[in-house]
């Protein structure tokens, strides 16, 4: 299966001699191995380890990072505190991203823009004009969500948001254990060596269920329904959940939750 959209998200290009090396002291993830035309997903923290918003930073030149919509001016004012002496400078553009999911067709796969981007399984970042002729087939909001739901990926603003770490909702792979300084690490170095974390996003399958239902456990609540998708007969979502409730059974509305895994 294959899906396209023209997304809503922006882009930040970042000019300047010291992009680099300041962007890799800002965010979560590695940036020092990322080669020209790759990408890496990265999160940007408070002081307190909480997630001010996610992020596609891509090796382009110069260097742009991908910011969704509703995080970008948090975000961006964040970054911009940050910046004393260095040679940076933080600028939106127009363009916006055309990403394709799934199966890629060769075409897209040769095409010199074309920047590797793993939203919700194989594909394909490329940044277009506002004006740029857009591909026959594009998915509508709602097929675009379903696909990320059923590939079990969290969304920021609706799985997660500023009160969540990122082990809670299974953004562990965007985090770097052994790099440097980043505004936030130590607290959530030491959520992972000498704790746990208080709750967590779970994949999760159910005859039916909706978003913002409370999840029970033994007739307690423990958590919320985040995102639903119709897969078959039945239905597929994330619910952030207890750590605690994790070893229990789990319902919403009296109906078990079956399949139930850690967003990792």
């Amino acid at each position: 299966m294959q899906l396209a959209r023209i997304l809503d998200d922006v882009v930040v290009r970042l000019d300047g001699d010291d992009a680099r090396t300041w962007l890799q002291g800002q965010v979560t993830a590695d940036l020092s191995s990322l080669a020209q035309g790759e990408a890496a997903y990265a999160l940007l923290l408070s002081a307190k380890g909480k997630i001010v918003s996610d992020m596609w930073v891509l090796a382009t030149d110069p260097w742009r990072i991908v910011l969704p919509r509703e995080r970008a001016d948090d975000a961006i004012a964040r970054l911009e505190r940050f910046l004393v002496m260095e040679d940076v400078e933080l600028e939106r553009e127009d363009r916006r991203i055309l990403s394709v999911q799934g199966e890629i067709p060769s075409s897209l796969a040769d095409d010199p823009r074309a920047i590797r981007v793993d939203r919700w399984g194989a594909g394909v970042d490329l940044l277009v004009e506002p004006d740029e002729q857009r591909p026959e087939a594009m998915a509508d909001a709602e097929a675009w969500d379903a696909a990320r739901v059923r590939a079990g990926r969290p969304r920021i603003g609706k799985d997660f948001g500023d009160d969540t770490l990122p082990q809670e909702a299974g953004l562990k792979h965007a985090v770097s254990f052994s790099k440097g300084c980043y505004v936030g690490q130590e607290p959530v170095v030491m959520l992972e060596h000498r704790g746990k974390p208080p709750k967590r996003l779970v994949r999760f399958r159910a005859a039916q269920a909706t978003e913002g239902q409370d999840v029970f456990s033994d007739g307690k609540k423990v958590g919320r329904v985040t995102s639903v998708a119709p897969d078959g007969d039945s239905v597929v979502g994330l619910a952030l959940i207890a750590r605690r409730a994790l070893e229990a059974a789990i319902d919403v509305g009296g109906e078990a939750l079956a399949e139930i895994s850690l967003v990792e």
